[in-house]
Order: structure tokens, then C-alpha cells, then sequence
């Protein structure tokens, strides 16, 4: 338990905003988070008080007091008052929206959400003169229910501007948004579709409608999403490429969160970035620290920073998944290995079903293969990729190879997708076998005998899936 004190500090906060955005009283959900996390701590110590207990018992007490004081009055904070902005702007993120698109404009004043008709056509980095009102971010009308307000405040709003006057001031190509528009155009002029849409995702947190729609159909869509995945493959041929030596940490660092700010920024790319950068401070001081607790510490800042992450489907996605390999390859469980892949779409299963009503059960079976063939396509497709992007004559043979080897994998997706066509449904005991199994995992992880892990998780997924 002293080697994830961090664990215990999400847990907790996770807990109080849970209880909070069901109606519970603060205090109520603040008892509840300390009760709940001092538990964990005693349940953990039967076999024997651990060394550094008093440390653990005072970070436990400490957090959710901070998160109580800090996390709940941030995300109960009353809304800003109506008021006309005539300001310059940037545009800091756009994306399709329904039948139109969405803009995130950003200001001296404040980040502010556009929703603008399909033909309206503003880019990353355009600045801009924007003439509107602003108004505060609709609240779901029940909890569960698609809530404005959550999914916004996670990507840095503060408002909606209603029936804004927009005008193109110019084209920005400095800084990372000019970066990121740069080498969008170069990917979509010079590159093949399954070149283009694989690396326009990896690469700018991007998103292809056909391929996000094939990716849906083998249940792969994760593959899409920046996250540990991408971070940890960037960090990987970092490593290959610089010897070691004392500018190998510092330039795989820089060069890291580089990528992390030109892919997006998301939630799982950030609590990716500062896991690994966790990983490589305590490298440094010659003091590693536990995985389980790097992942617990970053999502702990992720929420501390936004706490609207906690509703944010993608930052829940990841945090578990990392939660649960982090215990799967500690040391502990090793047979567990060669299942993670099952393990991780029973355990994410129910949150998927209770947001799109139903999970592939092929996804099971393609994740076998999707994450290690996909660990050694994207890097070489990137490779594959610069002689055409860089203008180099002939490049295009070199991404017609890279094309020719995602489309074999669409293939063989395609083909074991059609052999195992169901879907699994939302029900009660999908999502609760899932919280009952990271519930478990993590348990076992932190140290906990595989028979108390059971017994504790049981009741743990219970209360948390019938309140």
C-alpha cells in the first residue's frame, strides 16, 4: 500500500465527485471518501503494518480535504452572467458537430465554444474577430444524460458565444497550432486514405469519418484515440535513436510533450505524458517508482487541474486501462499477461455499452493482434510516410507500401469481424462484473491476497453500480 499512496488520493477525490454528482451532501461524500480509502489502508495492512503507514494515513486524510475544499466547488461554481464580446481570437480546436461543425475560440478574455453551420470552414491557428453573446454551457437535465457544461469545462471552456459575427483574420502558422495545420495539409495532400486517416489520428489527434466507422466495426476505435499507446511508442524510438547518455531523458522529454501538445493535448495523451514523465524524473533521481502510483498521481493532477476529466469518457477509458495493465505487468499475475486483452474489454465494457448501447465481441478477439501489430505499423507507416510529405520525388512508392499494409490488416479485421458478428448489450451485470474486476485487479495489485482482492472488490462493484 506505501508503494501507490497516490492510488489511494484518486480513489478518494473519484469517490467525492461520484457522490457529489448524485445528490449526496458534501460532508456525507467527504466522510464517505475518507471511510472508504482509510479502509483500503486497514484492509491492506492484515497481513502486517507496512513501513511509511503514518505517511500514507496523513495523504489519505490530506486529498480528499483538498478535494473538498478545491475539486467540488470548482465544478459547482455558479455560472457566468450573460455579456457581449466584440475580441480578436484564435481558433484552439474544430471538429464536426452534429450536421454542422464546432469551433473553440480562444480569447483575452476566456475559451468560448462556437457551433457554426457545415459550410463555415475556420481552421486551427486562423485568427479571428468574433461579435456575439456569451452564455453560459447547458447542464444535463439528469445525471447520465449528455451534459454540455462537463464536456466543455474538460477541454478548457468557459462559455458559448450565441449567434457570433466570425471574421478570418489570417492564417496563424507559428507555435504548436501552426504546426499541427502545417502538417495536416502535407498529410492530406501527399498521403494514400489508410496512410492519411491512421496518421492524421496518431499524429493530430484527428479524425477520418470512414475509417473512426471500419475501426467501430472490428472494435478497435481505441487504436484512434492518442493515448499510452502512441505516447509510449514516440518515447520508444526517442530511445532507439539518441544513445544513452545525460541528454537522452531530457530530449525524450521535450521531444514527447511536443508530441502530446501537436496530437491534442487529450486527456489520455496528457495522463500519458505525466505518467512517463513520472517514470523518467524518478529514473533520474535514482529513486523508479511504482507504475501503479504513476498512473494514480497523474490522473490525481488531471483532475485536480480539470476535474470535469472525471465525466470525460476518454479519461475514464484510459485511466482504467492503465490502472489495470500497471497491475497486470508488475510482477504479479504474470499469466494474467497473455488475457490483458480480455481483461480490459470486460473491465472497460460496461462504460462503453452505457454511452453507445453496445461493445463488439470480435474486439476481444482483433485486440489480441491489433495492439502488437499496430505497436510496430504506426512508427514504420510514420517512416514510410516522410519521403512524401517531405516532397522528395518517388516518396509516394514508399506510402503506397505503408497503404498496402494497413489495408491487410483491414483484411484480416474485416474477415474476423464477419466471423464473430454479436454485440454485447448494456445490463446491470456487464457494468458490474467490470467494476468488480478492476476493482480486483487493482486490489491485487496494491498487495492484496487474491482471496481478499475478491472479497473486498464484490461489494466494492456492488455499491458503486447500485447507487
Amino acid at each position: 500500500m506505501a508503494g501507490a499512496p497516490a492510488f489511494l488520493a484518486l480513489a478518494a477525490n473519484c469517490l467525492l465527485l461520484f457522490l457529489d454528482a448524485r445528490g449526496v451532501p458534501l460532508p456525507a461524500s467527504l466522510g464517505a471518501a475518507l471511510l472508504a480509502a482509510m479502509f483500503i489502508v486497514l484492509a491492506g495492512s492484515l497481513d502486517g503494518i507496512p513501513p511509511r503507514s503514518v505517511a500514507v494515513f496523513l495523504l489519505v486524510i490530506l486529498f480528499p480535504l483538498a478535494g473538498a475544499v478545491i475539486l467540488v466547488p470548482r465544478v459547482h461554481r455558479g455560472d457566468l452572467e450573460p455579456f457581449h464580446l466584440s475580441s480578436a481570437g484564435t481558433v484552439l480546436y474544430e471538429r464536426p458537430w452534429g450536421r454542422g461543425r464546432v469551433i473553440l475560440i480562444g480569447t483575452p478574455r476566456g475559451k468560448y465554444v462556437v457551433h457554426l453551420p457545415p459550410s463555415s470552414l475556420f481552421l486551427e491557428g486562423d485568427r479571428v474577430q468574433v461579435d456575439g453573446v456569451v452564455q453560459p454551457l447547458e447542464k444535463a437535465a439528469k445525471e447520465g444524460d449528455f451534459d454540455e457544461a462537463r464536456f466543455w469545462k474538460a477541454k478548457g471552456a468557459d462559455g458559448k458565444i450565441r449567434r457570433p459575427d466570425i471574421r478570418l483574420d489570417g492564417e496563424g502558422r507559428a507555435g504548436v497550432l501552426g504546426l499541427r495545420r502545417s502538417l495536416r495539409e502535407k498529410i492530406l495532400m501527399n498521403l494514400p486514405p489508410l496512410m492519411r486517416g491512421h496518421l492524421l489520428a496518431a499524429l493530430l489527434g484527428g479524425r477520418d469519418p470512414d475509417l473512426a466507422e471500419r475501426h467501430s466495426a472490428w472494435g478497435t476505435s481505441h487504436l484512434l484515440a492518442v493515448s499510452g499507446l502512441h505516447t509510449g511508442m514516440v518515447v520508444l524510438v526517442i530511445f532507439l535513436l539518441i544513445p544513452a547518455g545525460p541528454f537522452r531523458i531530457p530530449a525524450a522529454s521535450l521531444i514527447m510533450w511536443l508530441y502530446v501538445l501537436c496530437a491534442g493535448a487529450s486527456a489520455s495523451a496528457l495522463r500519458a505524458g505525466l505518467m512517463i514523465q513520472a517514470g523518467f524524473i524518478g529514473r533520474w533521481l535514482g529513486r523508479p517508482s511504482s507504475t501503479l502510483n504513476a498512473v494514480s498521481a497523474a490522473g490525481l493532477f488531471l483532475l485536480f487541474w480539470r476535474p470535469w476529466f472525471f465525466w470525460d469518457l476518454g479519461w475514464r477509458l484510459s485511466m482504467t486501462a492503465a490502472l489495470i495493465l500497471s497491475c497486470l505487468f508488475s510482477g504479479r499475475g504474470k499469466g494474467s499477461r497473455v488475457t490483458a486483452p480480455v481483461l480490459l474489454w470486460l473491465a472497460t465494457a460496461g462504460m462503453v455499452t452505457g454511452v453507445f448501447g453496445s461493445v463488439l465481441v470480435a474486439g476481444m478477439i482483433i485486440n489480441f493482434l491489433a495492439v502488437p501489430v499496430f505497436t510496430v505499423l504506426l512508427p514504420l507507416s510514420f517512416f514510410l510516410a516522410v519521403p512524401s510529405l517531405a516532397g522528395i520525388p518517388g516518396g509516394w512508392i514508399l506510402a503506397e507500401a505503408g497503404e498496402g499494409l494497413y489495408y491487410a490488416w483491414g483484411q484480416f479485421a474485416d474477415l474476423t469481424a464477419s466471423l464473430v458478428p454479436w454485440e454485447a448489450p448494456y445490463s446491470g451485470l456487464l457494468s458490474l462484473s467490470g467494476v468488480a474486476l478492476t476493482a480486483y485487479l487493482v486490489l491485487a495489485g496494491l498487495g492484496f491476497r487474491r482471496l481478499h482482492a475478491v472479497l473486498f472488490a464484490v461489494p466494492i462493484a456492488l455499491f458503486l453500480v447500485l447507487l
